[in-house]
């Protein structure tokens, strides 16, 4: 699931610490951008002041990396969120269910331009015939967001172990009136990579899951990053996300937010499932840009993109572009599911990075939430 402009979080007023842990940095290098860490830092203790209980954040700026964390792990408490630790990645799993379909047309088994109905079973998709691959990669295709029928709320808790089949997720949302005719315009929705997933269970005969596994996850050795189907925990040191199930303006009590760290991810697949972590989301976001999981040609159709409607953002195929205020063009995609938002991007170059994950105090997010997300990232790559 995608991370929008986030809706109704409350803000909290609380005292938030920033630590940052060196890795391979020399000791000087705290020295070297004073200003920019110093802005990041302070990013992130804003993110906790509008919506999150806690943020953790990876960069790279050129040959140095660091990282810094902000906030709690938990809403009732002060230990800070894990190093590293793990998170739910929301839509950032559309980049890894586009490179798998992209590998696949690489290899002669798939085609952008191929309709629909040459993959999926007839019905499935009203218009099938006229819907594209390249269209539901894209957000073209016009199919109804399956998100917009998820639970939310005292509902979400109280179904949050429920399990979801992905084709009766699509048939539902297909069903529904089309936003607009296929390839006419742009649409985000869920629903078109719940179809990418199905086309990659229809070609190779196994889960778009296992498919990330035996092209992405084992052969880059990301060691933190799983699909996990229908399991509800994470796997590994982690911060708690929340939902608030009474009054949302109460920016100071916490005892109303519901940990709504474990459900089961299947309402989101292959749109929006993956657990990962920032070391991991970064090798990933190098392994993409530097040629390592997709042939030329497939990078060159992952990064045609149409405009979304939105200043300085344009979509690929499972790539966002985003024009930042000094000029520079990242890529990469954001992130949100219940507990948790996350940002991954990258300079084309590789030069400079940014991977975050913040764990919500509610969900929907607040929309003030967005404000300080987007100065981090332009913070993060923007002298």
């Amino acid at each position: 699931m995608s991370l929008h402009r986030p809706a109704l979080l409350c803000a909290l007023a609380v005292l938030t610490t920033v630590m940052v842990v060196t890795g391979t940095l020399p000791a000087t290098a705290e020295q070297q951008q004073p200003d920019k860490r110093t802005q990041i830092r302070e990013d992130l203790v804003d993110i906790t002041r509008n919506g999150a209980i806690g943020v953790q954040v990876r960069v790279t700026d050129k040959s140095d990396s660091w990282t810094a964390r902000a906030g709690s792990a938990r809403a009732q408490g002060t230990a800070p969120v894990p190093r590293n630790g793990v998170f739910r990645a929301g839509s950032t799993t559309k980049m890894f269910t586009a490179v798998v379909l992209l590998q696949l047309v690489g290899e002669g088994r798939a085609a952008l331009d191929d309709p629909l109905s040459r993959y999926l079973p007839t019905g499935l998709v009203p218009n099938a015939d006229r819907i594209t691959v390249r269209m539901v990669l894209q957000h073209t295709s016009g199919l109804h967001d399956l998100a917009r029928d998820l639970p939310q709320g005292e509902e979400l808790v109280r179904t949050r172990f429920r399990h979801h089949d992905p084709a009766a997720l699509v048939r539902a949302a297909a069903a529904k009136p089309a936003d607009f005719p296929p390839g006419t315009d742009y649409g985000y929705s869920n629903t078109n990579y719940a179809v990418a997933g199905l086309i990659i269970e229809r070609i190779t005969g196994r889960s778009y899951a296992e498919e990330v596994r035996r092209r992405i996850t084992v052969p880059l050795g990301l060691r933190h990053t799983s699909v996990p189907g229908d399991s509800p925990v994470l796997p590994g040191p982690h911060a708690h996300g929340y939902i608030a199930l009474k009054d949302r303006k109460d920016h100071k009590d916490r005892k109303n937010h519901k940990d709504i760290t474990e459900l089961n991810p299947s309402m989101a697949g292959a749109a929006g499932e993956i657990v990962s972590t920032t070391g991991d989301l970064d090798t990933f976001l190098t392994a993409l840009t530097s040629g390592k999981l997709l042939r030329p040609a497939e990078w060159r159709e992952m990064n045609r993109t149409v405009g979304t409607g939105e200043p300085g953002a344009r979509y690929g195929l499972g790539l966002k572009h985003r024009k930042l205020s000094c000029g520079r063009t990242v890529v990469g995609h954001t992130g949100g599911i219940p507990g948790y938002v996350t940002m991954a991007f990258t300079t084309p170059d590789r030069s400079r990075r940014m991977v975050l994950s913040a764990n919500l105090a509610d969900w929907p997010a607040d929309p003030d939430i967005g404000a300080p997300l987007d100065k981090a990232l332009d913070d993060a790559f923007c002298d």
